[in-house]
């Protein structure tokens, strides 16, 4: 009796871990289409009561999404323009002249400026460093070499790293590191992207056996 509770608890917790990354994978974007489909319903409500339409609640999620890509795709033709880089331009001016508005909308705009660099992703390298204190460590991407400027501060090469918080990777801190306290890993930067989202839980060995569809 003993052996098949044994048996059911761990086939339960077996089920359990095997279902649990659809299910979270499944809320996540959930969220995530709700966030982004949320701000144009009130329109289409709008419309929709005009017209004397009634439409569900997925139907009206599904047209606001088709909607804003459309939207997005217009402002990407526009962008690629001559003229539509002025109109934007534009905007932008307008923006950073509002006292509260430039000062969020200048750091994100550097930050989307940045991920545009070289294909997407400004990281060079996944490393581990002593922080926040000694013989603790903490997993850093390398966004560059640190400029002569601090180099000649702290009379040491260093890199400039950025050290992502868990499960959100586009928060976190900026350190410069001498190179001889860095130690570099040899995995990819989406292995290491990976292993902060899923707050350490998939590890580089972990990850390839996902994707080699091997057991652990």
């Amino acid at each position: 009796m003993h052996k098949f509770k044994g048996y059911l608890r761990n086939t339960l917790l077996l089920g359990i871990l095997t279902t649990l990354p659809v299910v979270i994978t499944y809320f996540f974007l959930s969220f995530i289409f709700k966030k982004v489909t949320g701000f144009l319903i009130p329109l289409i409500d709008f419309v929709t009561l005009k017209l004397g339409i009634t439409l569900t609640v997925f139907a009206k999620q599904t047209l606001s999404l088709i909607v804003l890509i459309i939207l997005l795709f217009i402002v990407g033709i526009i962008a690629k323009n001559y003229f539509g880089k002025k109109i934007i331009d534009f905007f932008e001016y307008l923006l950073v002249k509002i006292p509260l508005v430039r000062g969020i909308y200048s750091s994100i705009r550097q930050v989307v400026e940045t991920f545009q660099v070289s294909g997407g992703t400004s990281f060079k390298k996944v490393v581990l460093l002593e922080y926040p204190m000694q013989k603790k460590y903490s997993i850093g991407f390398v966004t560059k070499e640190t400029s002569e400027f601090f180099n000649n501060k702290i009379n040491d090469e260093s890199y400039n790293i950025f050290v992502p918080t868990t499960p959100n990777p586009t928060s976190g801190f900026i350190l410069i590191v001498p190179k001889s306290e860095v130690i570099e890993l040899d995995i990819t930067v989406d292995e290491g992207v990976r292993f902060v989202i899923s707050a350490g839980l998939i590890s580089p060995e972990a990850a390839e056996k996902l994707q080699t569809g091997t057991s652990q």
